[in-house]
């Protein structure tokens, strides 16, 4: 294979983010040219080497020494070597994204709702080296259009993902705030093959009706009493004999006692007294103290002259003006 003396990335276009030049035959003495926006990655064996940026660069062993010294470890002495060359663009660049997710299990019937999103990721490359192995190394890309593609695949199923941990309540509540968490995940995630996401929109994210719907207490319970109604016409009549029931009452009581307990008022408060001996606290309607046996509430007092009662705390009998013991 013929010695290359120049390499240069001449025909990049606004589009492309990486161009590889596979299985050079280079010389110390050879030229690489980098413009302005570029990194070139010395790339061998499925490792990445050494990175150059912007300039005209005449190799030597000191500005690639660390493919010199893996050439060396092989064995190969002398001024010729085969390599590959990867150029990296560090502009920015636009990758849209959209597609379908599901939310967590929601509710007492584990509701999900299809999800429908679409938006766009600004990004570049943050570290040549390590985006150069992850892409061209463990993914085996070739242009730049395999790039864009495995990112804007790389961001979909990390949306999805992102999504199926959210139930449909906190979605309609709080959907600003799921997305601009989705984001962040995003950004975590894509600086691990190399790359930094400049920004993260959601240009929009479909919520059914129905979700929203459910995420209402009436419409959580009419979908839950749908739910009940579609279940039993499932079941065959007499299905399973006795063992059939079961499973179809299994279902509806399970579900019809949940129901119960959402629409059930809440408990009145329970009425107390408190012992004026030992401040116990009694149910309102006892009479002596569970705690010390004292009365609780103060007897009436009997007129030992004409029997009639009176109040407590009365000195003198009401009816006759006797003076009360």
């Amino acid at each position: 294979m013929p010695i290359v003396e120049r390499v240069s990335w001449d025909f990049a276009g606004p589009e492309d983010i990486a161009y590889r030049f596979p299985n050079l035959t280079l010389k110390y003495g050879s030229q690489v040219i980098v413009k302005e926006n570029q990194w070139a990655v010395f790339f061998r064996d499925g490792k990445a080497y050494d990175v150059l940026g912007p300039g005209r660069h005449t190799i030597t062993s000191a500005n690639i020494p660390l493919l010199t010294a893996a050439l060396r470890a092989l064995r190969i002495i002398g001024d010729i070597f085969s390599c590959e060359v990867i150029f990296v663009s560090n502009s920015q660049f636009r990758a849209n994204f959209g597609g379908q997710a599901y939310s967590a299990p929601s509710g007492p019937i584990g509701y999900q709702a299809e999800l429908g999103f679409y938006g766009y990721v600004i990004y570049k490359v943050e570290d040549p080296k390590l985006f150069v192995v992850e892409f061209f190394g463990n993914r085996e890309a070739s242009t730049s259009r395999d790039v864009e593609n495995y990112i804007r695949g790389f961001i979909n199923e990390r949306i999805i993902d992102e999504f199926g941990h959210y139930d449909i309540f906190n979605i309609v509540k709080n959907l600003d705030e799921t997305t601009d968490k989705v984001a962040l995940v995003i950004r975590d995630e894509v600086a691990r093959v190399g790359l930094k996401v400049i920004d993260c929109v959601f240009e929009g994210v479909k919520i059914p009706e129905e979700a929203r719907r459910f995420a209402t207490g009436i419409g959580q319970q009419a979908m839950v009493m749908q739910y009940m109604k579609e279940t039993a016409a499932e079941l065959p009549p007499g299905a399973g004999g006795a063992a059939g029931a079961g499973v179809g009452a299994g279902i509806g009581f399970a579900i019809g006692s949940q129901m119960a307990q959402m629409m059930k008022p809440a408990p009145k408060p329970q009425r107390i007294i408190i012992c004026p001996k030992c401040g116990a606290q009694n149910p309102a309607e006892m009479k002596f103290c569970g705690n010390c046996g004292a009365p609780l509430r103060p007897t009436e007092k009997t007129c030992p002259k004409c029997g009639a009662k009176n109040p407590p705390g009365m000195k003198f009998c009401g009816n006759c003006g006797a003076k009360l013991t």
